[in-house]
């Protein structure tokens, strides 16, 4: 009894590999033997055979394109390409065909995506260290005095930074930012230093030295004055900014020494976006099994 069961189920398959093929000779062939094919088929089946077909298309596509002087490919249209692939080939064909290419076409994804991954990681890593770098070039102090200008007295904001690269150095820009304490909205954003100059003729004892100060006095950005009504009856030097609702942040974008030019990166916050993103991917192409039964049959 087992015997004739296997026999029946061998059989079975038998036919359903020896059933209507695709012919892809021509367009004609294939309209032919694809409504041969349909005679054979379920509903359900025609929609899986259509779809089928479609995947096909697409996988004629991205071959082309990935291969554009193949042969095979070269000087062909897409649909001449892929009546070739499915040239011969029974509906079980075709789909594993198909399913075949799906499957690739996702682990193909989920190794371009890790990759991608890494290559931010690394690449996120090595700004952070020039960052780091950058930020030896540090903010020791920062206040608001009051002076004159032009025989007017108004805030000025004092920065003191302190050279600890180990190397002299002769250009640098810095970046103030001032929000308001209350709401975070930027108020107010410069940057300000010597980076501009286009002169490299550094000489030897004309920049910051090693762990030598620089400071700057310069009157405070004009929106962040407006901002707080304050300023006359305020009690200088001021280090405590938030009676006038502001938070000052100041660090280095750019410092130039003789041998490097340093600049900061900014898009950190992007990469981290990237990656979660790229994660987000791989683990929805992991999900997926890579069958027909998973797609939709569009118009």
């Amino acid at each position: 009894m087992k015997t004739k069961i296997i026999t029946l189920l061998a059989f079975a398959v038998l036919l359903v590999s020896c059933g209507p093929t695709i012919s892809g000779k021509d367009e004609n062939s294939f309209k032919t033997s694809k409504a041969k094919m349909e005679e054979k088929l379920d509903d359900a089946d025609k929609k899986k055979l259509e779809i089928a077909l479609r995947v096909i298309l697409v996988k004629a596509m991205k071959e082309k394109f990935n291969l554009p002087d193949d042969p095979k490919y070269k000087g062909k249209s897409f649909d001449e390409i892929s009546l070739a692939m499915i040239d011969g080939k029974t509906f079980n064909g075709i789909v594993s065909y198909a399913e075949d290419f799906l499957q690739k076409d996702r682990d193909d994804n989920i190794k371009k995506n890790q990759l991608e991954i890494d290559s931010l990681i690394a690449k996120k890593a090595e700004i952070e260290v020039q960052n780091k770098e950058i930020d030896n070039f540090k903010l020791t102090k920062i206040s608001i005095s009051e002076d004159s200008f032009f025989d007017e007295k108004q805030p000025y904001l004092d920065l003191e930074f302190v050279n600890k690269l180990n190397a002299e150095v002769f250009k640098y820009m810095i970046q103030i930012d001032i929000h308001s304490k209350k709401t975070g909205e930027l108020v107010a954003s410069q940057q300000q230093g010597n980076g501009f100059s286009e002169d490299d003729s550094f000489k030897d004892g004309e920049g910051i030295a090693a762990n030598e100060t620089y400071n700057y006095h310069q009157p405070l950005l004009s929106e962040a004055v407006s901002h707080s009504n304050l300023w006359k009856t305020a009690k200088y030097p001021i280090t405590d900014f938030s009676a006038h609702d502001l938070v000052i942040t100041a660090f280095p974008v750019s410092i130039t020494t003789k041998t490097k030019k340093m600049v900061r990166a900014k898009n950190l916050k992007s990469m981290d976006k990237e990656i979660e993103m790229l994660k987000k991917e791989i683990i929805g192409l992991k999900e997926t099994r890579g069958t027909l039964d998973e797609l939709e049959l569009t118009k």
